[in-house]
């Protein structure tokens, strides 16, 4: 990364991903978009939860139904990520976000055609993988204040879990390398793993050295005991609403930045 990259990076960090998936299209300051969805005001709508996996037990759905419910408001994550603002810089065009998930489905909304799934990422039954790819890369469908982070990037959807959302460290290796193989600027891996990896930490590394940023959640969603960092990767840990620390604090992290 140039120096004037890494300098962007600190003025950026409260911007967790939004600043790694924007940085390598930087261009000069456009309008901003135009008045969308009114902002969140703290009393908003209350939207369901996604899970990161289906039931253990089998006692669950098959798989996770579609919400009926649509967002009428910003939320406070997008206000305070301020991504009207840097929108006007870049939306992403040009950059491979490689999703290491429960998968992404390729015709989900506002992903056009920007999704490239590798084998069985190409279901999500779980949804979890199809919604994160939404945060990142999502166009809105004409509502230019509800997009992702980065509305112009592509996806390249890799599987980390099993069908039902649990965590495989075999998966998630094999994932990072193809991810390298495929040249993805960015690697975001949204799996918690139970234990520390020596395999997974060569492919990180390895990762770093052909030019990717890897992005790993410093806290697993939902929270839970058991899990262990993802080494040599960019630790991001959530906040709330309020702007307090999110509970477990989880690992040491690099970057803290609002969940949606």
């Amino acid at each position: 990364m140039s120096t004037y990259a890494r300098g962007v990076a600190r003025l950026l960090s409260g911007t967790g991903l939004a600043a790694a998936l924007l940085l390598p299209t930087a261009v000069p300051a456009q309008a901003a978009p135009a008045a969308g969805p009114p902002a969140a005001d703290g009393k908003g709508q209350e939207l369901p939860g996604m899970p990161s996996a289906l039931a253990a037990d089998g006692d669950g759905p098959t798989c996770t139904p579609a919400s009926k419910e649509k967002a009428k408001k910003q939320d406070w994550s997008r206000q305070r990520l301020d991504l009207d603002r840097l929108h006007g810089y870049s939306t992403g065009a040009g950059v491979t976000v490689a999703l290491i998930d429960t998968g992404v489905v390729p015709d989900a909304t506002g992903l056009d055609d920007r999704v490239t799934a590798q084998g069985a990422a190409a279901q999500d039954c779980v949804g979890h993988g199809t919604f994160l790819a939404g945060l990142i890369a999502g166009n809105g469908k004409g509502s230019a204040r509800l997009t992702g982070v980065a509305p112009a990037a592509k996806i390249l959807a890799l599987r980390g879990t099993d069908t039902n959302g649990q965590p495989s460290t075999g998966l998630v290796v094999t994932a990072v390398r193809a991810a390298i193989a495929a040249k993805a600027e960015v690697i975001v891996v949204a799996v918690a793993l139970p234990r520390r990896d020596a395999e997974l930490t060569r492919a990180v590394a390895d990762a770093r050295e052909a030019g990717a940023l890897v992005v790993a959640a410093a806290t697993p969603d939902p929270p839970r005991s058991g899990t262990d960092e993802i080494r040599r990767g960019l630790r991001v840990r959530r906040l709330r609403g309020g702007g307090g620390w999110a509970r477990p604090r989880g690992g040491a992290a690099h970057v803290t930045a609002p969940r949606p």
